[in-house]
């Protein structure tokens, strides 16, 4: 799994997430301060970066287990 890291401009809270929100163009959702930062914004934010995290999962994603491995915060 390849995984972007984040700071929260807001509160500085550092955390992970899957590229794939990025290539979706989903919302990020920080942690810290429970901010939503669309597209538009942390597209500026990430811009620059070229480290990419490799993440390894203890078992292969699937429909079933996929909401408990990967975090999706409730609006």
């Amino acid at each position: 799994m390849k995984m972007f890291d984040f700071t929260c401009p807001k509160c500085g809270k550092f955390f992970y997430g899957d590229l794939t929100l990025i290539e979706l163009k989903v919302p990020i959702h920080c942690p810290g301060c429970d901010r939503y930062f669309n597209y538009d914004e942390y597209i500026k934010i990430l811009a620059g970066k070229k480290d990419v995290t490799l993440a390894r999962l203890n078992k292969p994603l699937t429909e079933e287990n996929m909401f408990e491995i990967i975090y999706i915060p409730e609006k």
